[in-house]
């Protein structure tokens, strides 16, 4: 999952919580999710993406046969939305929102939150929006997406730079393969997103050019059927 050592307090606790859920001792497997959260970025800053995916996914199957768990994701995601809303100014607590209210299926809780922002602090709605994007678009949110994606053309440049970085990387990865087709579903992802909102708000032309630069790096079937409707 990643690279941090196996002997370290963060793994072994999302280690624990999963054995313990299999043995059927939820209540223990749930403090062992909540120790993992709030602790993992201080044992080791190279869980932060582990944090938000694997974690979240074991913690919501958890929930599954365990409501309280559930209950408590929900309190907690309920507490950093709270912060977020008083003002308090934190993009990694917005990811965390973001993250946790995508594995519960409740991207419209997404939405609402990033409407708050952009009310109150334009400035941060617009440095979270890569944050935000999916859950904008499945809510149809496209005019607001457009206000915040800015040049669409720099927004595919830095899809750009960003999928070539991670390439190279899967090249010397022990999962080459695995890396690289994560790579390219993210850049791929990222490309849709872009001319999805174009094709919503009424730029056509653009939405082509972007699609036709994207292919140019990425001849992907989701990028070449993006303008579909």
């Amino acid at each position: 999952m990643c690279s941090c050592q196996a002997n370290d307090a963060a793994r072994q606790a999302l280690d624990d919580a999963k054995s313990l859920a299999a043995q059927g001792d939820y209540e223990a497997a749930l403090a062992k999710h909540v120790w993992f959260h709030d602790n993992a970025l201080t044992v080791q800053r190279s869980y932060y993406g582990v944090r938000l995916s694997f974690a979240l996914g074991y913690w919501v199957k958890l929930g599954e046969k365990y409501p309280k768990a559930l209950e408590k994701l929900k309190s907690i995601r309920d507490e950093k939305t709270a912060r977020l809303f008083a003002g308090e100014v934190n993009r990694e607590l917005f990811h965390d929102v973001e993250a946790i209210n995508q594995h519960l299926e409740e991207f419209i809780a997404t939405v609402a939150l990033f409407k708050k922002l952009d009310s109150a602090n334009p400035k941060f709605a617009s440095a979270i929006y890569d944050l935000a994007d999916e859950a904008l678009l499945q809510g149809r949110e496209y005019e607001l997406a457009k206000k915040y994606m800015g040049d669409p053309s720099k927004r595919l440049a830095m899809a750009i730079r960003s999928f070539e970085s991670g390439i190279n990387y899967a090249k010397t990865s022990k999962s080459s393969d695995a890396s690289r087709e994560a790579h390219e579903r993210i850049f791929a992802g990222d490309v849709v997103r872009i001319i999805t909102v174009l094709r919503e708000t009424g730029d056509p032309t653009v939405a082509k050019r972007i699609q036709s630069e994207a292919l140019k790096t990425l001849d992907d079937p989701a990028i070449r059927e993006a303008l579909k409707d």
